[in-house]
């Protein structure tokens, strides 16, 4: 957070003595930078889960979820996280928040649907343990300060095909004033690479190893995980309300991974900050 208000504040200052305004273009920006930290520090995760288009898991439809839950916190010693679905037939989880007390869990319901019992506790465990660990203060972070370009770009782009012209769904007078913010996407796309590789170095790879072993020691059950990471290698793990901006938040990539499946794969290589799935199997079936 203290790298990110410095290096807007110092990128303010150079634009403003650029553009005549000195002392004050400094002030402004160390203002906004201050105001953009504290705000990601306490909303980060309500973005995560509003971005993520997901709902409040309710305690009878998804009875099972709340039951594991509940389970894993007592045996971990973890307050109980505010549960959510995503309304998405492909099998997928995030875990965010900045500590466990303001954490939330993430399922969808292809999740749910593709997984027994075991199976979805390894995957709950491994999120858990982000939590535990204080990872999801990191990666949710992540979202607003390091990848808060991409956000908007993404998110720029989803309105703009939610209101395209020819949409019969969509009154005409909506084209005209969401059109902009396609616009809006086009320069913010230009530093998304180096985005991805800033996401790289604050999030990495490891963090989901060593979640995939605390997991596994949470349940005493390697199978479990391994059954579902085996899952999740062979089917699609693509969820389309996923973010470039919160694809490092998956417990698989939640984005697109070869032209089969959507343009922008190269882009969207870029955010994929996950190990291979044959290598976290591998991994676990030697404990």
């Amino acid at each position: 957070m203290v790298a990110f208000v410095v290096t807007v504040t110092a990128a303010g200052g150079v634009t403003g003595q650029v553009l005549g305004y000195g002392g004050p273009g400094l002030v402004v920006a160390a203002v906004v930078a201050g105001a953009v930290a504290v705000a990601a520090w306490g909303k980060s995760d309500i973005v995560v889960v509003r971005v993520s288009q997901a709902r409040p898991a309710g305690e009878v439809d998804c009875a099972r979820l709340h039951n594991l839950v509940e389970g894993l916190c007592v045996a971990d010693g973890l307050p109980k996280p505010r549960l959510y679905v995503v309304d998405d037939r492909a099998p997928n989880a995030l875990a965010t928040g900045r500590d466990p007390h303001h954490a939330s869990l993430v399922v969808t319901m292809g999740l749910l649907e593709r997984l027994n019992r075991v199976e979805l506790e390894g995957v709950l465990a491994h999120e858990l343990s982000h939590v535990k660990s204080y990872d999801i203060r990191v990666t949710t972070l992540a979202v607003t300060l390091v990848a808060g370009p991409t956000l908007v770009s993404d998110l720029a782009v989803r309105w703009r095909h939610r209101t395209a012209p020819g949409r019969p769904d969509e009154p005409e007078r909506e084209h005209g004033r969401i059109a902009p913010l396609g616009l809006l996407a086009i320069p913010l796309l230009a530093v998304a690479p180096l985005v991805g590789r800033l996401l790289r170095v604050a999030v990495g790879p490891r963090r989901e190893l060593l979640a995939d072993a605390s997991g596994v020691a949470l349940t005493r059950y390697p199978p479990g995980l391994v059954g579902a990471l085996e899952k999740l290698r062979e089917g699609a793990t693509t969820v389309r309300a996923a973010t470039r901006a919160t694809a490092h938040l998956w417990i698989a990539p939640p984005l697109g991974r070869d032209s089969a499946e959507g343009r922008g794969v190269w882009l969207d290589r870029q955010f994929d900050v996950h190990p291979s799935l044959e290598e976290r199997i591998s991994a676990l079936r030697e404990l």
